[in-house]
C-alpha cells in the first residue's frame, strides 16, 4: 500500500513527533540506552512495569516472542493479509495520510488482535517500522517470509 511509504520513509524523528510526547521522550532515552536497538528499545517498553502492562512486564525472557507476533501483526497489516483488509481499506479512503493516524490505525487494529490496547502498543509498532527503515515493503516481506521458511 503506497500509503505506508509516508511511514517507511519518514525519519526516526519523524515517527517519534507522530507519538503523544511522554512516549516519544521514554522511546528516545531507551534508543540512546540501546545505542539505537530498536528491538532492544521495544523489549524495554514492552518490560516496563507500570499498572497497565503487568501482563508484559512480568514475563522476562517471553518479550521476543511478543516481538515477534507483533511483527507478524504488522507483516498481515502491511503485505495484504486479509486479517487486516478493513483496516487497509478504510486508510486508503481517508483523505488523513499522516504518520499519527496511521500509526493510529495500526496500533488500534493489532492491539486489538492481540488483546493490548492501542496506546500501549504504538511505540512498539512505531519502533518497529522504525526498524524497517528504508527498506522497499516487498523486500521486507520477502524477507518475512523466508525467515519463517527457515
Amino acid at each position: 500500500m503506497e500509503e505506508f511509504n509516508i511511514l517507511l520513509n519518514s525519519t526516526e524523528s519523524e515517527i517519534l513527533d507522530s507519538l503523544d510526547k511522554f512516549q516519544a521522550d521514554i522511546l528516545q532515552q531507551f534508543l540512546t540506552d540501546t545505542s539505537n536497538n530498536y528491538t532492544e528499545s521495544a523489549d524495554k517498553w514492552l518490560t516496563a512495569t507500570t499498572a497497565n502492562t503487568f501482563q508484559f512486564g512480568g514475563e522476562q525472557g517471553k518479550t521476543k516472542i511478543y516481538i515477534e507476533k507483533v511483527l507478524d501483526e504488522i507483516e498481515k497489516f502491511i503485505c495484504g493479509n486479509e486479517d487486516y483488509a478493513e483496516e487497509r481499506k478504510e486508510i486508503g479512503e481517508s483523505t488523513d495520510k499522516t504518520k499519527e493516524y496511521l500509526i493510529g490505525v495500526m496500533s488500534t487494529a493489532i492491539g486489538q488482535t492481540m488483546g493490548v490496547a492501542g496506546a500501549f502498543i504504538a511505540p512498539v509498532i512505531a519502533l518497529l517500522i522504525m526498524s524497517i527503515g528504508k527498506i522497499a515493503v516487498n523486500a521486507w516481506c520477502a524477507m518475512r517470509q523466508e525467515m519463517k521458511a527457515t
